[in-house]
């Protein structure tokens, strides 16, 4: 009698659970672009910190000019409608 065939087995739980990390990073990132640039103007001042600022406006002003962050926006003004709060 043949064996039935074992199940499948999760090679690197490690290494998935990174990556998935990541990609959830990178998409709320692009999604909403503020929120990098809000990280890290939080952060005290330094080479780096000013380098990464940069790019990470550059980065926004893109994602805004394609309006890749729509569905944030969307769901922000909703949001503000449905509280009765103010922008800021």
């Amino acid at each position: 009698m043949a064996k039935p065939p074992a199940p499948p087995r999760i090679a690197a739980p490690l290494k998935t659970t990174a990556i998935v990390i990541y990609a959830t990073l990178l998409l709320l990132w692009l999604t909403i672009p503020q929120s990098m640039s809000n990280f890290l103007q939080g952060l005290a001042p330094s080479p780096v910190q000013q380098t990464l600022l940069a790019g990470a406006q550059t980065i926004r002003g893109a994602i805004e000019l394609t309006h890749l962050d729509a569905p944030y926006r969307q769901a922000r003004a909703l949001f503000l409608r449905v509280t009765h709060k103010d922008q800021e």
